[in-house]
């Protein structure tokens, strides 16, 4: 009989959980279905089986992995990669809006999500740049693959160039009696070590690695923005630039907002497609709980470490997170 009532007790347990898991998400939905009631502005529902177009939101440094735990951003560079590929597949996708809110971040991933950028330009489908507060060294990179690019007069942006950080602790080490002792298999194999000081010969090295990486900088802004080379160079010294400023430069198309860069994209659909009107427009806000989870999932699956992934950030390790240079 003990037995008996234990099971019906556990039965009553997993009960009740469900429904708490159930009527989380209906309450969450149903929140954002009074808001869009609420506010005009909001978009309607958009079906997956219908011609649109897509928002998609790049914020944050531009690394290859944005992961501050679980619930990490799904605007992240990983999470806009794989929504690239997506659309490359769907049918129904005939423009992309990409919302750009970022600093910079690595060369490499830069170039990744800016040849995602140019595969589906080159499937036919328009991309328009939207820029929010700031789109500037690798978030530019990005932007300079779209068709077009929309920013706001006070938007922060250009800062076209690549930067390495590194220190020296030689001379502390010196005053507080420490030697360090290293064994390495070559030249350069602690090449950036902040146990000794760089030596000229280093210096040399990882400029060239520097002005590589500046030059394939430089040649991407020049083509994807049909300028001269030579032209981006004498823009290319590092400075930010403001909207307003960038516009007068050729380094954007168009000063305007989020609406502005959405009528734009409407436009190059028109054209593209040989459209009579424009076509609803996915900013993916009903699909914002169930979405997410789906994505998060997606992405954190794949994660060799899952306990680190659910770690709170200030208690975990970051330092093989730190790229050797930066667009930025």
């Amino acid at each position: 009989m003990t037995t008996s009532i234990t099971k019906l007790d556990r039965a009553a347990i997993w009960i009740l959980i469900t429904l708490c898991v159930l009527v989380i998400p209906a309450g969450i939905l149903t929140t954002n279905l009074l808001k869009d009631k609420e506010s005009p502005e909001s978009s309607s529902f958009v079906s997956s089986l219908e011609d649109r177009l897509v928002v998609l939101k790049l914020t944050g440094m531009i690394v290859e992995s944005d992961d501050d735990g679980f619930l990490s951003s799904v605007n992240s560079v990983d999470s806009v990669k794989r929504k690239l590929k997506k659309a490359l597949k769907d049918k129904h996708v005939k423009g992309i809006l990409l919302r750009i809110d970022s600093p910079g971040g690595t060369v490499a991933s830069s170039q990744e999500l800016s040849d995602y950028v140019k595969a589906v330009r080159k499937a036919g489908i328009p991309v328009v740049a939207s820029m929010g507060d700031v789109a500037a060294s690798g978030g530019y990179y990005v932007a300079s693959a779209c068709d077009r690019i929309v920013a706001q007069p006070g938007t922060i942006t250009g800062s076209i160039g690549v930067i390495m950080n590194t220190l020296s602790l030689a001379g502390l080490e010196e005053k507080l009696g420490i030697e360090p002792q290293t064994v390495k298999s070559g030249q350069f194999k602690d090449i950036g070590s902040p146990t000794h000081r760089m030596t000229p010969a280093e210096r040399e090295l990882l400029q060239a690695m520097i002005m590589d990486s500046y030059d394939q900088f430089v040649t991407a802004v020049a083509e994807g923005r049909h300028m001269d080379k030579e032209k981006v160079k004498k823009l290319a010294d590092g400075r930010m630039y403001l909207g307003k400023q960038a516009r007068a430069l050729g380094l954007i198309d168009t000063l305007g907002s989020y609406e502005t860069a959405v009528a734009s994209l409407q436009e190059l659909a028109r054209a593209r497609f040989k459209l009579t009107k424009d076509l609803p427009v996915d900013e993916g806000r009903r699909r914002t709980y169930f979405s997410q989870i789906i994505d998060l999932i997606d992405s954190k699956t794949a994660q060799p470490n899952m306990l680190e992934s659910v770690m709170p950030t200030a208690l975990r390790s970051r330092f093989y997170h730190m790229p050797l240079w930066l667009m930025q």
